[in-house]
C-alpha cells in the first residue's frame, strides 16, 4: 500500500472530523475574531481572501464589511459547512472553492484583505504559503494571521511538536513568534500589530475533535506524564493532560519586495 502525500493526507484528516471544528469553543471562538471583525469593519475591503477557512468561522466573521470574499480550503467536507453557513447567513457575496495555500487560484495584486487562522502549522511549505498571500496581495493591502506557536525553550518545543503529530498525522510545526516575524518580512509583510494569548486545550476534547486513535492517546499521556518538570511548567500541562497552548495574531501590510 503507497503512502499518500501530505496533501491527500490533509484533506482526508479534516473530511473526517470537519463537523468537530464547526463547533469547538477553540476554533469558534476566541478574542481574535474580534480583531478579525474589527479590522475587516475598519478597512471595508472590496475583494478578501480566507486562506484554510475551515468551516468558515473568520470569512463569516468579515463577510458583513467586504464587497466580495473568496474563501478556500483543500477539505471539500470544511468547505461543504462553510458554504452552508454562508448561505444561512444571507452572504451570497462570499465565494467558496477547492484550493491549496501554495497554488492560490487567483491572479496576482488583486486582494485588498487576505486572512489566515489556524491553518498555516499543518501547510508542508509554509514559505510558499506565505509568498502566495504576498502575491495575490495589492500594495498597501493587509493580511492577518492567527496560529499557535512554538516556545522558545527548546526542551518545551520539542515536546509540544511530539504531542501534535501524534494528536493529528497532518501537523508540521507550530513556528515560533521570531520565525514568524522573519518569514513575513521576507514576504513583503511588514507586521503593523501583534497580539499574544493562551489558549486552554481540553484534552479530551483535543483528542476527540481529531479523532486521534487510543494508541496515540495513550502515547500522548505517556509523554506528558513522563515531561521534565520545566517542559510541564511551560506548558502548563494539568493532571487530566489539558494543557495550554500560545497563540499570535498579527496584522501586517503589504510593502514591495
Amino acid at each position: 500500500m503507497s503512502a499518500m502525500s501530505h496533501d491527500q493526507d490533509v484533506t482526508r484528516q479534516f473530511d473526517d472530523v470537519a463537523a468537530g471544528y464547526e463547533n469547538s469553543a477553540v476554533h469558534a471562538e476566541g478574542p481574535d475574531l474580534a480583531l478579525f471583525r474589527h479590522a475587516a469593519e475598519r478597512l471595508r475591503p472590496g475583494h478578501a481572501l480566507d486562506v484554510g477557512c475551515g468551516p468558515g468561522h473568520v470569512a463569516l466573521a468579515v463577510a458583513p464589511f467586504c464587497a466580495h470574499v473568496q474563501a478556500v480550503d483543500a477539505s471539500p467536507a470544511m468547505l461543504a459547512i462553510a458554504a452552508e453557513r454562508a448561505r444561512k447567513a444571507g452572504h451570497s457575496h462570499m465565494d467558496i472553492r477547492e484550493a491549496s495555500a501554495t497554488r492560490l487560484p487567483f491572479a496576482d495584486a488583486v486582494m485588498d484583505l487576505a486572512t489566515c487562522r489556524f491553518s498555516a502549522h499543518h501547510w508542508r511549505d509554509l514559505a510558499a504559503g506565505i509568498r502566495e498571500i504576498g502575491r495575490v496581495l495589492r500594495p498597501g493591502a493587509h493580511f492577518i494571521l492567527t496560529d499557535s506557536v512554538a516556545p522558545d525553550d527548546p526542551l518545551a518545543d520539542t515536546h509540544l511538536q511530539a504531542i501534535e503529530v501524534l494528536r493529528d498525522a497532518t501537523h508540521v510545526r507550530n513556528y515560533t513568534v521570531s520565525a514568524w516575524m522573519a518569514l513575513l518580512a521576507a514576504h513583503g509583510l511588514a507586521p503593523l500589530r501583534t497580539d499574544h494569548f493562551r489558549i486552554r486545550l481540553m484534552f479530551a476534547d483535543w483528542v476527540a475533535r481529531a479523532k486521534t486513535p487510543p494508541a496515540r492517546i495513550d502515547a500522548i499521556k505517556e509523554l506528558l506524564s513522563n515531561a521534565p518538570a520545566e517542559a510541564r511548567s511551560r506548558l502548563g500541562v494539568e493532571e487530566d493532560g489539558s494543557f495550554h497552548l500560545d497563540v499570535l495574531t498579527v496584522q501586517c501590510e503589504k510593502r514591495g519586495y
